[in-house]
């Protein structure tokens, strides 16, 4: 019952968090050369895809599939066909992972497009399917 409240609670702050990254995406489309919008792109997508993975997991053990490690999660969504992509997942996790150490102003460039085009349409997939979920 914990991991019922669990998964729903983070779907919770997965759709907040998913709000500040589509005002994040919106700043850098008005402004794409604003340096602090490409910033906040970069933490928005960050505390995103942290809590898209995390809902993930706990969704998935909601559903009897133990999971920890979140490539272990993207690969058992993948395999349980809750995401749609398994490796724009990956793509997300390893992206994020260098996002995290370093800031190079042609890296964030990159990491913005990337964002844009792949990772924000992926995050929506997922919480699109996951509020569904949640209403059956």
């Amino acid at each position: 019952m914990t991991e019922d409240i669990r998964w729903q609670q983070r779907f919770e702050n997965l759709s907040k968090a998913l709000h500040r990254l589509r005002e994040a995406l919106q700043g850098t489309a008005r402004e794409p050369d604003n340096h602090l919008y490409q910033i906040a792109l970069i933490g928005a997508f960050q505390f995103t895809f942290e809590l898209s993975w995390k809902t993930m997991k706990d969704y998935l053990v909601y559903n009897g599939v133990s999971v920890s490690l979140p490539r272990d999660v993207i690969k058992q969504a993948f395999h349980h066909q809750l995401i749609l992509d398994g490796q724009v997942w990956i793509d997300m996790l390893e992206d994020r992972n260098l996002m995290a150490h370093v800031y190079q102003e042609q890296a964030a460039i990159t990491a913005g497009k990337s964002i844009r085009e792949r990772y924000a349409p992926a995050i929506e997939q997922i919480h699109k399917d996951l509020l569904k979920k949640r209403s059956t």
